[in-house]
């Protein structure tokens, strides 16, 4: 389906312009993201811009949203069109234009041939919609963040998918509420919904704000545990990249990967609470010296434990010692009551002690290392992740080596 520009009527223009410049302005106060980007509420936007024009409307206001924004960014003040790298604009600009199109195309599709009665809104063909702007649009991150990032496109497309779909499917939402709103009112009718709209965006922004400040405490603590272990210095960063990288080996969500890299980075936070002679002494410790190193994960999760938002990871720095046999401390746990999230800190916190010099000993090579891993399975390490532990840990070793 061809659509062309001189069969515009000057309403369908306005509305072009209308459009482009709100999505331009939602773009513009974008949710940056560390690593991946940012996220914005223009999507609401471009939605009903497919349910009330055509597809290729609905591609140019894409478009025209990410082509004209100027978010700020820390160190770069405004950025825009002019001052960005040119493979970025093209990039953003393309995608945008590509989603945009497909999804109205599909949209136009299913709407003429799913015939129900709807009079506006076609839900079945809004549905198929956005499942493939969703599809395209991670498909197309995931592809760039797995050649700026090196981790596999398989995995970052799956993450972005599930993560992205309740905020695509919250925005059409009020995509579509825009959309009716202009069919009753007109031009009117969208300005009106377009104040909610970025309240919604500042309510994202809160809760994004809250998860840094979350990592902001944390990143203290960790510097605290660090200042009552020099030897440890680094530790703690290195656990969480181990734990992160088996929790991916073994296919779990991002929830539980979360999760896991926050107990690895204060695992050792009980620490601050033992005599700094006892934890930097050279040689071999008494029993009454180890004893109260063997205390550290009890102190860690009472400290923990104090802290509302970071409560759920108390069980995972109070057992990050026990053993698969029971041999372990505090609480004397077996296999079957070890939490698979408290088995993979496990492995990597070992793994790190191991590879890294220490007062009482130099560290172990690599393979020395993984050897010990593999011969302590289902003794010290719960043997069904061992294997793919291994997997993940000496890539990550030579990666944090770089």
């Amino acid at each position: 389906m061809i659509y062309l520009f001189n069969t515009y009527s000057i309403e369908d223009y306005l509305l072009l312009v209308v459009f482009s410049a709100l999505s331009a302005i939602a773009e513009t106060y974008l949710i940056l993201l560390p690593k991946i980007g940012g996220v914005s509420v223009s999507f609401a936007l471009a939605f009903s811009a497919i349910l009330l024009t055509n597809p290729l409307t609905a591609a140019i206001i894409m478009a025209a949203g990410v082509a004209f924004r100027c978010p700020y960014v820390d160190g770069r003040g405004r950025v825009h069109i002019f001052n960005n790298p040119i493979y970025k604009s093209i990039f953003n600009i393309s995608q945008y234009f590509i989603n945009g199109g497909m999804a109205g195309i599909v949209y136009v599709y299913f709407d003429k041939n799913l015939n129900l009665g709807f009079e506006f809104f076609n839900p079945i063909a809004g549905t198929l919609s956005l499942v493939v702007y969703l599809l395209l649009n991670t498909f197309f991150m995931a592809q760039l963040m797995s050649i700026l990032l090196k981790e596999k496109m398989l995995y970052i497309w799956k993450s972005n998918f599930f993560s992205m779909m309740i905020n695509v499917v919250l925005v059409s939402l009020l995509g579509i509420i825009i959309a009716f709103s202009y069919n009753s009112y007109g031009i009117g009718g969208i300005l009106l919904f377009f104040i909610p709209l970025m309240l919604a965006r500042y309510t994202f922004k809160l809760y994004i704000d809250m998860r840094k400040n979350y990592f902001d405490t944390m990143n203290v603590l960790v510097r605290a545990i660090e200042a009552s272990d020099p030897y440890t210095s680094g530790h703690s960063m290195r656990v969480s990249a181990y734990s992160e990288a088996i929790a991916k080996q073994l296919g779990l969500p991002q929830g539980k990967i979360d999760l896991i890299k926050s107990a690895a980075l204060l695992h050792d936070i009980g620490k601050i609470g033992i005599d700094k002679k006892i934890l930097n002494k050279d040689g071999k410790l008494e029993k009454e010296e180890f004893d109260t190193i063997k205390s550290h994960p009890e102190i860690g999760a009472t400290i923990i434990s104090d802290l509302s938002y970071l409560s759920n990871i108390t069980e995972i720095i109070r057992h990050h010692h026990e053993r698969n046999d029971g041999r372990g401390y505090p609480d004397g746990l077996d296999h079957d009551k070890i939490p698979l999230e408290t088995s993979i800190l496990t492995i990597a916190d070992s793994f790190d002690a191991m590879t890294t010099n220490r007062p009482y000993r130099h560290s172990l090579s690599l393979e020395t290392a993984l050897n010990e891993i593999k011969i302590n399975a289902g003794t010290q390490f719960n043997p069904d992740i061992v294997d793919d532990a291994i997997i993940a840990l000496k890539a990550t070793y030579f990666s944090l080596s770089e």
